[in-house]
């Protein structure tokens, strides 16, 4: 009997592994809540801040003269949506200031923030460009989301240009 049991949980167990049961899934609709966060600080002055939640809020979103918005985009093609924060500007590509993932031990999480001289930028292909500036001199790094381990590696081969968004206001 033990071995019947030991033989028909091995095989339930590698049938769950090879149908992809066993694989795990970001939650539908993971980026609500904190969309409502980014929502009610910027409404109130960022009197709802909370040093627990894995979401920066720079000094730049603190500014009430500078418009904010949001993006949902599949960043990595694994059917979940990424969170983009960034800047509502009349013309030119735009400026994102936090990529938002679900992370799987964590929950929401700001992967990548910037701001204050230092963006990223939405390119084709789903490619991510991030400037800094150190004095005079720009310094660019392109780099691909990869959530299975939740990192931004760099992308070394092709052109790629920053693109114009169309963001949902906060």
């Amino acid at each position: 009997m033990r071995r019947f049991v030991a033989v028909l949980l091995a095989v339930v167990g590698m049938t769950a592994s090879f149908t992809g049961c066993l694989k795990r899934h970001v939650p539908k609709g993971w980026y609500e809540d904190a969309i409502a966060y980014y929502q009610d600080g910027f409404n109130n002055n960022w009197s709802n801040i909370d040093p627990e939640r894995h979401l920066n809020v720079s000094n730049e979103q603190r500014n009430p003269a500078i418009k904010f918005g949001y993006l949902l985009k599949d960043l990595d093609g694994d059917g979940a949506e990424e969170l983009l924060i960034g800047i509502i500007e009349p013309s030119g590509a735009t400026k994102f200031t936090d990529v938002i993932v679900y992370h799987y031990d964590l929950g929401e999480y700001d992967l990548l923030s910037g701001g204050e001289g230092y963006y990223i930028y939405l390119c084709n292909g789903d490619v991510l460009r991030v400037d800094s500036w150190y004095g005079s001199e720009t310094q660019s790094k392109y780099m691909r989301y990869d959530s299975s381990d939740s990192t931004f590696p760099y992308v070394t081969e092709g052109n790629y240009a920053p693109m114009r968004f169309e963001l949902t206001p906060f």
